[in-house]
């Protein structure tokens, strides 16, 4: 070693211009074109996408190589044509270049030299070819896409169900509430149950489950059989909760976090206001025969079991570090999940059941009982083994404030505004439910187009901007609404306002979902999905049953019903959720742009 050290010191006397960069046949860096094309292996035709030629360093490489082969000829000439020596390939030198490039590479890390950001995500190996990618996210998008269809249902046909099932007006509520409370129940369980399990025959069972269920209430719509009705729907509620649940458990370990995730989250985000607009065309199509609403979504259900059947990878309990096991059913934390979902289930029926038994002691006790639940399992998380949620999670900046905001922004929109909308069109305006269906087209066109939006500039611009556009758009229905009369042209200010108010569950969907999953291991996906989907269906719940309580308060009718007046003042309700929430995300929300990078650890 101290010997060529002493050689080498002594060629670079004899020889001072080695040291020099020279310009490998006196080219600089700047004649090397970003992107070389070449027939060569080594160099391309490669796209800039993947592992763009770093110029600077292949025109130095070249230099050094050229330099070192002037200094083996000189030593040659010196010591005999320097017996031993070997002679640097150029080749090698090129591809070690390369695979230091590859090696160095981090996805979505910016390029030192030349400024590039990697943004490529490749087809998760868990999926063969494009076309099982493609059926495999509609299956899992078909989960908000179920979630809303339902709520579409009982949405457009509140006032025809109503009277078939010879319920009181101040019961419908409850047409939504039933399964939303279920869903309420499953949804914080099956977030830990995808986690820790295999989440393919839960969806599949899910599918099944639903699809029987919705059966046996195409058979209960009666005034004998409304019980059976209403257990029909909280069974069907349940299923979408697992639904809910594994599908985001699902997707979360599939997808690393990046652009990729990103569209594919977007999507699933538009499976809700397309599902909504299709349940509300569904239901306002077939509301004279009410059976086969239900039915039909039997029979549709069944074939989507069938797809996730086929499609869906076979997922085992991810790891989240190679040095540690992966979860197990062993682990899952039965006393916080019985604590979190009798807790939710008594605040969602105390609310539901609160303005038909007109806020009697029996109702505040059931919702004082549930708060109290809820107390004692942020008591419990603190202290088993594997918590339900993540307890880094609440450490993240911004994240409960989020929550905050979602709550309020998505309640505002639907439980205060959506829900109401539809009431005064059919009561007011005297609309058909097909004709309020058709009112509600822009659901679905819109929200695809929010979609694709949102799957463009998660990556460009941070998240908590998309998410407080979302806010504004949230307020747009009932600023739209509020100055309204029965004689109000629907072209005017009705169809603006569903237009604009559609960007709201799209943008905060996405922005939230993406945020939430890639801020937890691999292992929790479901479980902060499933925390999401909570604070959707409480927001819905809760506020559809304060706005109720409101509207009763301003204005009601003889029949039961709320008034005009009753319907403005819980419009009013409804834009101050929305811009409150909109208030939270400018002040305390902060989601960074989406970008590729691992799972926490």
């Amino acid at each position: 070693m101290e010997q060529d050290a002493l050689r080498r010191l002594a060629e670079a006397e004899r020889f001072p211009d080695v040291g020099v960069s020279t310009p490998y046949l006196a080219l600089g860096a700047e004649a090397f074109p970003s992107g070389l094309a070449s027939p060569d292996p080594l160099l391309g035709p490669r796209s800039d996408d993947y592992f763009p030629l770093d110029r600077v360093a292949l025109a130095q490489a070249l230099s050094r190589t050229q330099n070192q082969i002037e200094i083996q000829t000189r030593t040659e000439d010196i010591t005999d044509h320097g017996c031993g020596a070997v002679l640097p390939d150029p080749m090698l030198e090129l591809s070690a270049i390369r695979s230091r490039r590859q090696d160095s590479a981090v996805p979505g890390a910016p390029d030192e030299e030349a400024g590039i950001v990697s943004q490529h995500q490749g087809r998760p190996p868990e999926l063969p070819n494009l076309a099982a990618e493609i059926v495999f996210v509609l299956v899992c998008t078909a989960s908000q896409f179920i979630f809303a269809l339902m709520y579409g249902h009982g949405t457009i046909t509140q006032t025809p169900l109503r009277d078939a099932l010879g319920l009181p007006p101040t019961q419908t509520p409850w047409l939504m509430g039933s399964a939303l409370l279920a869903t309420g129940l499953s949804v914080i369980i099956a977030g830990s149950l995808a986690d820790l399990a295999a989440p393919k025959p839960m969806m599949v069972g899910a599918f099944l489950w639903s699809s029987v269920w919705h059966a046996v209430a195409a058979g209960a719509i009666s005034p004998r059989l409304k019980v059976l009705y209403f257990i029909a729907r909280a069974m069907q509620g349940l299923s979408t909760g697992v639904l809910a649940s594994a599908s985001m458990s699902i997707l979360g370990r599939v997808y690393k976090p990046g652009v990729r995730k990103t569209r594919v989250f977007s999507l699933m985000a538009a499976g809700a206001p397309f599902g909504f607009w299709v349940g509300c065309v569904h239901g306002g199509g077939l509301s004279a025969h009410l059976p086969w609403v239900f039915g039909s979504t039997a029979i549709f259900l069944a074939l989507i079991a069938f797809a996730a059947q086929l499609s869906l990878p076979d997922l085992s309990p991810a790891k989240d570090s190679h040095d540690v096991d992966a979860p197990s059913l062993r682990q899952f934390d039965y006393v916080g999940a019985a604590l979190s979902s009798v807790g939710c289930g008594l605040v969602l029926f105390g609310l539901t059941q609160g303005s038909s038994a007109h806020w009697n002691p029996y109702t505040y006790s059931l919702i004082i009982v549930g708060l109290a639940m809820f107390v004692a399992f942020a008591f419990v998380e603190r202290r088993v083994v594997r918590p339900l949620i993540p307890n880094d999670l609440w450490k993240t900046p911004g994240f409960a404030a989020l929550l905050i905001a979602y709550f309020l922004g998505f309640g505002g929109f639907a439980g205060a505004w959506q829900f109401y909308a539809v009431q005064f069109w059919q009561r007011y305006q005297g609309a058909t439910p097909l004709t309020v269906a058709l009112y509600i087209l822009p659901n679905g066109i819109v929200g695809i187009l929010a979609a694709w939006i949102v799957s463009k500039t998660l990556h460009v611009f941070p998240g908590h901007w998309i998410f407080l556009a979302s806010m504004i758009c949230f307020a747009m229905g009932p600023v739209f609404f509020l100055p309204q009369t029965p004689e109000t042209s629907y072209w005017t200010l009705s169809l603006p306002g569903v237009a604009l108010a559609t960007f709201g569950p799209d943008m905060s969907f996405a922005a939230a979902a993406i945020f939430i999953t890639s801020s937890v291991p691999r292992s929790y996906q479901g479980s902060a999905g499933a925390l999401l989907v909570t604070v959707q269906n409480l927001s819905s719940a809760i506020i559809t049953s304060v706005s109720d309580s409101i509207g009763v308060r301003v204005e009601q009718l003889p029949t039961g019903e709320v008034g005009l007046q009753g319907l403005k003042a819980i419009w009013w309700f409804g834009l101050g959720c929305t811009l409150t929430g909109a208030l939270i995300t400018a002040t305390m929300v902060r989601i960074p742009k989406a970008e590729e990078k691992e799972h926490v650890h």
